[in-house]
């Protein structure tokens, strides 16, 4: 039996915990862990090991982890690097379930470090213990005060005890995290940072947490993962029980991957590929620990509209221009508000602008009635699906505060279920109160918009269909081999799994073009056709809209010229002869082994937007029709497919189905592809189909 076997429940919720390299010294790292136990009353028993014995602490010590009369859920390893390894195979001859190694210098520092984590790396593989690091900061469970770190947080306070995991593989950000969220007052359930990763890693922990009951959120720092399966697997699975998770993912730039990989020694992979996987999933990917705290916390209240329709109630007009920018940033409708609820609003305020933004002016506030009843109105004739409210610095003035929670009580009373977001200024008491009742108190409207964005988003995946079908393949479906292929090769591939692609033939002369020219009909394109000519046009091996036989007989004669000329020993298959299509939209799709993720579906409109715009999306193979459709949708010219100037509009459903047999069939042969390039892809008018023009298919071999 191997370690991913086993559970990460003593990990995180352990009855006994031990520290090897334990010290009567509190502020040294193997005396932390004792002390803040001691003092934060965990429930649970701590062992001491140190190789003198006697008493640490108050507590009685052991020379050895193996001379423990008990079963150690957890242990803590301080010792220095070269003891390390001694030490965790005590810890499995004494059937300690998991370790948490503080130590340094290992493949972060040198090639002894590197042979020093290979041996952790092996014993983890070869027994049921579970390790954390070498190289970390540790773990913590906030409501048991079970303290696995060596942090010094708890010096100054300790964290709010509440529903939101925070994983990170650096620790010094996830220490950081945690003392902004205790700070901010947001309450934590488990706190634990992987460093090297030797076995436990970030997907482990999500996975974990994705199935605890008082875990309602994860938010998590990443610079790369090794096990992406098992990532998105957590991922399913928190999508699944209706848990958001909020990932910090670094390693954008060039200069950032570089970093990460040297931090971690992991692979941080195409961040445009770690951004598409996080959409896939439903994960809210994050830039900042002020966003990543902001929507943690707001997601921890449990509200996850699925529509966008935002209501905004402001005493200020110039923050309802701001807040309609924003939420348009955000992919959030500020919609008029339907006659009747308009209607209400201006028989309670006549001089306010009721159409959405509601500027009821500072009048609102000196009349708590008014107040009320705009509230109560927006939630039963709004038709919005949040709520934001801007009351300022009002929070600072006792009076008003008093009065503001007993109106507040009453409406949350009366709608237990509905988003309303408060953006104010307030003391501390205040603001807890509130958010106990389930508001979300948030400073800064931008930020409180930014928010609600992210709620809407997880609304969204959370119901979304469990299951999106995969399409069948045709049962003449086959492999690439694994070969150099031509683009006749690579046509006659695709179009067996299920790819529309143009008619086209094959010849060797001009005499034999200008017969394939008469049998697939006038216009055609000619192409030459070799597996060591990826850019036929850049050569002049390619001509356009031929229209007579004598065309073809001398765009025959200046393709082979031309080969001749600029592709000197070039392996010539010949010369392709297909109907001249046009109309249509084009588009792009194809397929990229990412190093981490394996196959990746690609998808972009054609011509400038791919080229200049990089207007493309990814996927990772394989999914369903409902994904494609998600995948279409997220390029900025998406418009063009609706029909503009008069055209009509695409053909959406069959590129879907298209965009999704191709995900399929770069997952059952990812082990052969390489890349698959299809382009142009051609969409027609709606009921017309799709069509491929072109296609290169590389495999391994290449």
């Amino acid at each position: 039996m191997t370690s991913p076997n086993g559970s990460l429940a003593p990990l995180f919720d352990p009855k006994t915990v031990a520290i090897i390299g334990a010290s009567d010294n509190i502020l040294k790292f193997g005396g932390r862990p004792i002390r803040f136990m001691r003092e934060g009353n965990y429930a649970g028993t701590v062992y001491p090991i140190n190789p003198k014995g006697g008493m640490i602490q108050g507590l009685q010590a052991y020379k050895n982890i193996r001379d423990v009369p008990d079963t150690v859920d957890m242990c803590v390893v301080t010792v220095p690097a070269p003891l390390v390894v001694d030490a965790v195979k005590d810890c499995v001859a004494a059937g300690v379930r998991s370790v948490v190694i503080f130590s340094s210098g290992f493949s972060e520092v040198d090639e002894q470090g590197v042979q020093w984590q290979a041996e952790l790396d092996a014993i983890a593989r070869n027994s049921d213990i579970r390790l954390v690091g070498p190289n970390c900061m540790g773990v913590l469970n906030a409501s048991s005060h079970a303290v696995g770190t060596f942090a010094s947080s708890f010096e100054h306070g300790w964290p709010k005890t509440g529903p939101i995991s925070i994983i990170s593989q650096s620790g010094a950000v996830g220490g950081h995290i945690m003392v902004l969220s205790r700070e901010r007052g947001i309450g934590i359930r488990n706190w634990i940072t992987t460093g090297n990763e030797v076995d436990v890693d970030v997907a482990d922990c999500i996975a974990y947490c994705a199935d605890d009951p008082d875990t309602k959120v994860i938010a998590s720092y990443m610079e790369g993962t090794k096990k992406p399966e098992k990532l998105m697997e957590a991922f399913a699975t928190a999508r699944a029980n209706g848990k958001a998770i909020v990932m910090m993912k670094v390693g954008a730039s060039d200069v950032g991957a570089v970093a990460a990989n040297s931090h971690t020694a992991s692979l941080a992979g195409a961040d445009a590929i770690y951004d598409a996987m996080f959409r896939q999933y439903g994960v809210c990917r994050v830039y900042s620990m002020d966003e990543m705290l902001d929507v943690a916390a707001a997601a921890a209240a449990g509200h996850f509209p699925n529509r966008n329709r935002l209501g905004i109630v402001t005493i200020s007009g110039g923050i309802g221009v701001l807040t309609s920018d924003i939420a348009a940033l955000h992919d959030l409708e500020v919609p008029e508000l339907p006659q009747k609820a308009q209607q209400a609003l201006k028989e309670l305020m006549p001089l306010a602008a009721v159409r959405n933004p509601v500027d009821t002016t500072a009048q609102m506030l000196n009349d708590m009635p008014v107040f009320e009843g705009s509230l109560r109105t927006m939630l039963t004739e709004g038709d919005c699906d949040a709520i934001l409210i801007f009351l300022s610095t009002i929070g600072f003035s006792e009076r008003m505060m008093a009065q503001i929670k007993e109106v507040l009580e009453r409406v949350r009373a009366d709608f237990p279920d509905d988003l309303m977001i408060l953006s104010m200024v307030s003391r501390p008491p205040d603001r807890e109160y509130l958010e106990s009742l389930s508001y979300l108190v948030i400073e800064d409207p931008n930020r409180a918009i930014r928010a609600i964005s992210a709620l809407v988003g997880f609304g969204r995946s959370f119901v979304r269909d469990g299951v999106d079908e995969l399409p069948l393949l045709p049962a003449e479906t086959i492999a690439p081999p694994l070969r150099a292929l031509s683009e006749v090769d690579a046509a006659e591939i695709l179009g067996k799994a299920g790819l529309p692609m143009a008619p086209g033939r094959l010849v060797h002369s001009a005499d034999d073009a200008a017969q394939a020219a008469m049998e697939v009909g006038y216009p055609v394109v000619m192409k030459i056709v070799s597996p060591d000519i990826q850019h036929k046009s850049d050569i002049g091996g390619v001509k356009l809209n031929l229209q007579s036989v004598d065309e073809v007989r001398a765009g025959y004669q200046a393709i082979m010229a031309a080969v001749g000329q600029h592709a000197k020993g070039a392996s010539i298959d010949g010369v392709l002869v297909a109907p001249m299509i046009s109309g249509g939209v084009e588009t792009i799709i194809g397929v990229h082994r990412d190093p981490v993720f394996g196959p990746v579906v690609l998808f972009g409109l054609g011509g400038i937007f791919v080229e200049v715009l990089k207007d493309v999306t990814f996927r990772i193979a394989p999914f369903g029709l409902g994904e494609a459709h998600r995948m279409i949708d997220e390029v900025r010219g998406r418009a063009l497919l609706d029909g503009v100037r008069g055209q009509p509009a695409s053909d959406v459903d069959a590129l879907a189905l298209s965009l999704s047999q191709l995900s399929v069939y770069a997952a059952l042969h990812g082990d052969v592809i390489e890349s698959i390039d299809i382009n142009p892809f051609l969409v027609k008018a709606k009921g017309e189909g799709v069509i491929a023009v072109d296609a290169l298919i590389l495999t391994h071999s290449e």
